[in-house]
């Protein structure tokens, strides 16, 4: 909703920018207003494992705008309503989970994309101003809008080319651990996993679409940026949290609880 806009996440990613961003699971504002002054490129809001709904990612959405850095929003589903709602708050793109088939990344363009392009309804959402904006707001979303697919279970690998087939996803995002998962492998550092994740992230290149990857580890995601990947999401708040406590801690007994 802001007026003096920046380049969209999509258009920099389509122009060559590699990002990196961070899942943020904190359903208060001011851990956005926080989050947004420390260099991520974006922040992706949780609404798929955290407790999130429509009215806090709202307000959410709306403290992240407060800051240099934009918000990205993962949905709870690939559900025409729960994807409404997030692209109504302002986010300038979702990322849709377990997505499996040509027909599911069909039905995620349908719901993100207006008209000729999908079947997004047009309202007095927070993301048109509440209709001050509307006219301006659909003209842009098409191109501005970044839709990112999610690629986390063996069906979705097995079925890669459905995926790929499909217009109007811009970006293919493979999460390592629930894929793993649905493979039967339990090492995120495995090396079948590992081959797997960079087949799905060449063959997507090799289409023209974006790719994306979670990592969990800052060593990580500097391997996937080396290797060609457009999007990283790093962590989350709550990983930077526990890892910070922790290595304080740790800082601490190992001292002895000594004073400094």
């Amino acid at each position: 909703m802001s007026i003096d806009r920046a380049p969209s996440l999509r258009s920099r990613l389509t122009s060559g920018e590699s990002l990196v961003g961070t899942f943020m699971q904190l359903a208060d504002p001011a851990a956005y207003e926080f989050a947004g002054h420390l260099g991520f490129d974006f922040l992706c809001i949780e609404g798929e494992h955290a407790g999130i709904g429509p009215e806090t990612l709202q307000r959410l959405a709306a403290a992240t705008e407060l800051t240099p850095t934009p918000a990205l929003a993962r949905v709870a589903g690939n559900d025409p309503i729960a994807i409404a709602q997030a692209l109504d708050s302002g986010v300038e793109g979702i990322v849709v989970p377990r997505v499996n088939s040509g027909a599911e990344a069909a039905a995620a363009v349908r719901a993100a994309r207006f008209p000729p392009a999908g079947e997004r309804g047009l309202g007095p959402a927070r993301a048109t101003g509440y209709g001050a904006e509307i006219a301006s707001y659909f003209s842009r979303a098409n191109d501005d809008l970044l839709l990112a697919l999610q690629v986390e279970t063996r069906e979705a690998v097995d079925r890669l080319d459905e995926l790929l087939a499909v217009d109007g996803a811009d970006l293919l995002f493979v999460g390592p651990g629930d894929l793993g998962a649905s493979l039967g492998i339990a090492d995120p550092a495995s090396p079948e996993l590992r081959a797997i994740v960079t087949d799905v992230i060449e063959r997507t290149r090799a289409a023209g679409r974006l790719t994306g990857v979670f990592a969990g580890t800052a060593s990580a995601a500097a391997g996937w940026r080396a290797a060609g990947v457009d999007l990283v999401i790093l962590g989350s708040d709550l990983m930077w949290l526990a890892r910070g406590v922790g290595a304080t801690l740790a800082e601490l007994n190992a001292s002895g609880g000594a004073a400094a």
